[in-house]
């Protein structure tokens, strides 16, 4: 028993004498320095500003529209004989684009031009009557006195004893005649204007009548009211129109405008430039051709699914050649901005932040956008301006992700051109 104690102390003494000589080794052994805490560093480049008078351009996109967009429809029925229009044909003003069969229209014309020549017959007839009214009128007033002096001369005999009642009778029935005749013809001497006008009223709307026939013959050939470029035609020769329907579309081809969208930052600049009458051209170049434009004015309402407004830009030349719905991209000039830097799109985070390099770590700095810029070697520059940015001072030119104030950083090479 006591030898199977004794093998059970050995190794326990051994591991204590191992941890002790452990622990008496770390309490005299020598301490290390702490470690000192390190702030990493960021290689970045920078550019130098220098602010300066530079005038703004902005990006927009758009696309070719037209006030003169015109659907010219039928005005009468009638079967299509022509289609010398064609889609993509520039025509000019007077060209005939479609012509329907006249036939039926020239018909309708005979009718109303008959229809007139009756209404001024009868026209002539009432004229006619009422001087033979008048005429006549005088004439039975005379017989109307002669019956009367016959009636008071058969009175007188008829007094001495002489004449017979029934002579005084007789006398006294044709003054009664007489007198009913001229009543009648009193009454149709009066009423002989409203007749007249009556008869007028009715030439008039027969010659209105014929007026619009004739207009209708006429409209059976659709001619271009202007100089246009054909963009559908929707009939061919042998289809049957009736009033309303479509035939053609065209645009004209002096009335063109661009429509773009505007930055939202822009807006309360653009509305006051253009309050004042500054002059806001713009340029694109579509097709390898020079198109020049200039903003006249706002749209009146934000379309669906866009946050700014639409600019609408009438093109002044170069647009013989554009298509409706065309899109383009144009260069909008704005005035030149004093105190303005141009920065690359490197330099800017977000909307509209860059940061400043001061003793080696980054300021950020909340810049108001003016717009772009291309420099001389054609490349495209953000326009900022803040009151601080100083000439030489050294911004921020590399695209951090993990940009913040203080950060540290290190320019590893000379500065940046803007």
């Amino acid at each position: 028993m006591l030898r199977i104690l004794r093998r059970a102390l050995v190794p326990l003494l051994i591991l204590a004498l191992a941890v002790g000589g452990f622990l008496a080794l770390r309490a005299t052994g020598p301490e290390s320095p702490p470690r000192e805490a390190s702030e990493r560093t960021w290689p970045v480049r920078a550019i130098t500003a220098e602010p300066g008078t530079h005038r703004p351009i902005v990006m927009l996109n758009g696309r070719v529209r037209s006030p003169s967009n015109a659907l010219l429809r039928a005005a009468v029925a009638g079967e299509v004989a022509a289609v010398p229009a064609r889609a993509g044909q520039r025509v000019a003003a007077g060209d005939v684009l479609v012509r329907l069969d006249p036939r039926e229209a020239q018909l309708l014309l005979d009718q109303r031009e008959a229809e007139r020549r009756e209404q001024e017959s009868a026209l002539v007839s009432e004229q006619v009557r009422a001087r033979f009214d008048r005429s006549a009128l005088a004439r039975e007033r005379e017989l109307l006195e002669i019956a009367e002096r016959g009636l008071r001369r058969a009175q007188s005999l008829r007094a001495d004893n002489v004449g017979s009642e029934a002579d005084v009778d007789a006398a006294r029935e044709r003054v009664q005649q007489v007198s009913l005749t001229v009543d009648s013809r009193e009454r149709a001497v009066a009423e002989a204007p409203a007749r007249i006008a009556q008869a007028e009223a009715r030439l008039e709307r027969a010659r209105a009548a014929e007026a619009q026939a004739r207009i209708d013959l006429e409209r059976t050939t659709i001619r271009a009211a202007f100089d246009a470029r054909i963009v559908e035609v929707e009939v061919a020769e042998g289809e049957r129109a009736r009033p309303g329907d479509p035939l053609l579309r065209l645009f004209a081809l002096d009335d063109l405008e661009i429509r773009a969208s505007l930055p939202e930052p822009l807006l309360a600049r653009i509305r006051e430039l253009l309050a004042q009458g500054a002059a806001l051209p713009a340029r694109a170049r579509v097709d390898g051709q020079e198109v020049t434009a200039e903003l006249l004015r706002l749209e009146g309402e934000t379309r669906a699914g866009e946050a700014g407004l639409r600019g609408v830009f009438r093109i002044q030349a170069g647009g013989e050649s554009l298509p409706l719905n065309r899109f383009v991209q144009l260069r909008l000039r704005l005035p030149p901005e004093p105190d303005s830097v141009a920065v690359p799109f490197e330099a800017l985070f977000g909307r509209d932040q860059i940061f400043r390099i001061r003793d080696g770590r980054l300021e950020p700095l909340s810049v108001r956008r003016l717009g772009q810029l291309v420099d001389d070697d054609g490349n495209t520059l953000a326009l900022i301006r803040h009151p601080d940015v100083r000439a030489g001072d050294r911004l921020l030119a590399t695209r951090l992700p993990n940009a913040v104030a203080g950060l540290r950083v290190d320019v590893q090479d000379r500065d940046a051109a803007p």
